[in-house]
């Protein structure tokens, strides 16, 4: 009889440290999970900043390139633009003396 209530006992007790323990590998891996699918997000928006800020560094890169290259050729556009009226000035100075010679 006590060997009866003993084993009905331990039964007893097993059963609930198997429902105990179901119940909490239940949780762990819903938990597990949580946390892999929260890493899993945070690598994907990592991934897509990482991506983000590597194009945004060529284009800036881009950018400056293009801007010195147009100073660049502004600078050379502008002595030109010097020679040219500096040419300009010379024919006008030349011009107005054959003028001046032809009218006397």
């Amino acid at each position: 009889m006590v060997d009866d209530e003993l084993l009905k006992k331990i039964k007893i007790v097993i059963i609930i440290a198997l429902i105990i323990g179901v119940v909490g590998a239940v949780i762990f891996l819903i938990y597990g999970f949580a946390l892999v699918w929260q890493a899993m997000a945070a690598t994907v928006m990592i991934i897509f900043l990482v991506i983000a800020t590597i194009l945004f560094l060529a284009l800036t890169i881009y950018l400056w390139i293009k801007n010195w290259m147009l100073k660049r050729k502004l600078d050379k556009q502008g002595k030109e633009l010097e020679r040219v009226s500096h040419n300009l000035k010379n024919c006008n100075r030349r011009l107005r003396t054959i003028k001046s010679t032809d009218e006397e």
